[in-house]
């Protein structure tokens, strides 16, 4: 995600930048890293509305499945066929908001260490 920024860091590291150009790769950096905070808020936003969604979703579907046993119980057949539908629906939603938001979370942990190693590394430069 933030390749670019870690390879100035790198070359900052390894004295592959010259003296005099060396304030304006930091400067350059800082900002970079300011952006790439912004990307991590991003990511974490990102997590928290498929986190809504899901819950949501989850709660339509404990509500479908309510339904069905209540039409079950009065032998509404016509009602049980929808829930039936209704309730693989919310189902599928449900399965893929949870792939979903294990991939963002995923995401965002991985932006959350490279963006921590890389204000270290920057530290160490600086």
């Amino acid at each position: 995600m933030f390749e670019s920024l870690k390879a100035t860091i790198q070359d900052l590291l390894n004295g592959r930048v010259a003296p005099g150009d060396r304030r304006a790769a930091i400067y350059e950096m800082k900002r970079a890293l300011v952006s790439a905070k912004l990307g991590v808020e991003d990511l974490r936003e990102g997590v928290e509305v498929t986190r809504r969604k899901l819950e949501g979703e989850s709660e339509q579907l404990a509500t479908v499945r309510r339904r069905k046993i209540l039409a079950e119980g009065i032998n509404d057949a016509e009602t049980v066929a929808l829930a039936v539908k209704y309730e693989q629906q919310h189902g599928d939603h449900v399965a893929v908001l949870e792939r979903k938001l294990e991939a963002q979370e995923a995401e965002a942990q991985l932006a959350e260490r490279e963006l921590a190693e890389m204000m270290s590394q920057l530290k160490a430069a600086n």
